[in-house]
């Protein structure tokens, strides 16, 4: 990564033709004007004398009490300084201090006059000058950057800081003007007028410089201001640039949930859009919901299947998580088939395709026939039989042996 500074039009967000004397006269937001006043004297684009006079004067219309007017006076010294004033400075100082030095034996000899009673509790109220000062909580100090820290030297952003200032006086000069003004005031038992209707235009209009403070607010790393400064454009009209912007917000706020919330309006009005697909996963994976930021790290490389974040994220959580498909898996879909078709009829499977008449009663009654017709021949041939054998000695019939012996 090239450790190259950004340009300035880029950081404060200005097109090169707002470099333009035309555009300059007909601006009425005076932190641009002080952009551009910015961007011409660091010479980046070149040196134009004339316009840059032109914008500080238009500047000074504007906001005249800008940091970009203040002009640096030199140090009141001792060789600036006529010899007459610079004496007379210097005897001040010395009387106040021997002032000081008389005060201050006075007050230790009285103390030491004075009975110490130890039950006795000291007025509320008193100022001690010799009772030991109270070290400071190291919480409510102020985080000053020893000068050998380097790496945060290397982190400090001057321009973050001196809008963080510049909001902060703005701010203070508003408070001090909303409280002059009620001060100054009557009080009166004053009617509300009805709601403006505003048109759509409208609506648009004052919509996109409330986003536009919001921005300010995040570049300054104010993230609650930011957010409300969002939620009233949002009210006023709807865009998916906005809702985009307030997750960013939310997810520096640690509001996952509010910002998942938001990434998923902005997908119903951009379906297709990357950054909210980005920050949605990036929410989910805070809120240790790693299956569906994968999934939707997937639906980025559908988009832009080069996306370095999305590459890296998706092999970073499959290393954590091996059972997940690759991100151009597809999946089938499985439908179950219903009851309403009718049943197979598997009958038809084995019915023949000929059907032949069955002949097993016809060969039977057959069977009787010829059982009948052998019979009576048989009786007719032991009859023919009887009569040739017949003599004068017949012979004896034959003795009937037992059951047994039959058997």
């Amino acid at each position: 990564m090239s450790n190259v500074p950004a340009r300035l039009l880029e950081k404060y967000d200005l097109l090169l033709d707002h470099l333009d004397f035309e555009y300059i006269r007909q601006s009425t937001n005076g932190r641009e004007v002080e952009n551009i006043v910015k961007v011409l004297r660091s010479g980046e684009e070149g040196y134009f004398p004339q316009l840059t006079a032109f914008a500080e004067e238009r500047l000074k219309s504007l906001r005249p009490d800008s940091k970009l007017l203040r002009k640096e006076q030199p140090l009141a010294t001792k060789h600036t300084l006529p010899a007459e004033q610079w004496k007379e400075i210097s005897n001040n100082l010395n009387d106040w201090e021997n002032t000081m030095k008389t005060l201050t034996t006075e007050l230790r000899s009285s103390t030491q006059d004075e009975s110490d009673d130890s039950g006795v509790p000291r007025i509320r109220g008193t100022f001690d000058p010799f009772a030991k000062e109270e070290q400071p909580d190291s919480s409510s100090q102020l985080k000053v950057i020893k000068y050998c820290d380097y790496d945060k030297w290397d982190k400090f952003d001057a321009d973050t800081e001196m809008l963080k200032m510049d909001l902060d006086e703005e701010r203070h000069r508003e408070m001090v003007r909303i409280n002059n003004q009620k001060n100054s005031e009557k009080p009166k038992i004053v009617e509300l007028p009805p709601k403006v209707k505003l048109s759509q235009q409208e609506k648009q209009v004052i919509a996109g410089k409330l986003r536009e403070k919001g921005n300010d607010y995040f570049r300054a790393k104010e993230f609650k201001e930011a957010v409300d400064e969002y939620s009233k454009s949002l009210d006023l009209y709807q865009t998916a640039a906005c809702f985009n912007n307030r997750a960013m917000a939310h997810i520096k706020l640690q509001r996952y949930t509010e910002a998942i919330a938001d990434c998923n309006q902005c997908l119903a009005l951009e379906p297709k859009n990357v950054k909210a697909l980005l920050r949605k996963a990036q929410a989910l994976t805070s809120t240790d919901k790693r299956r569906e930021a994968y999934k939707t790290y997937c639906d980025v490389l559908r988009l832009e299947s080069t996306n370095p974040v999305a590459i890296s994220n998706t092999a970073k959580l499959r290393r954590q998580l091996p059972d997940l498909p690759p991100p151009n898996a597809v999946r089938l879909t499985i439908e179950e088939v219903g009851n309403a078709q009718a049943e197979i009829d598997f009958r038809e499977l084995i019915r023949p395709k000929k059907i032949t008449k069955d002949k097993f009663p016809q060969a039977i009654k057959q069977l009787k026939k010829d059982s009948v017709s052998l019979i009576r021949q048989q009786a007719q041939v032991q009859k023919e039989q009887d009569t040739e054998e017949m003599s004068l000695f017949p012979k004896q019939p034959p003795r009937r042996t037992p059951l047994i012996e039959e058997l």
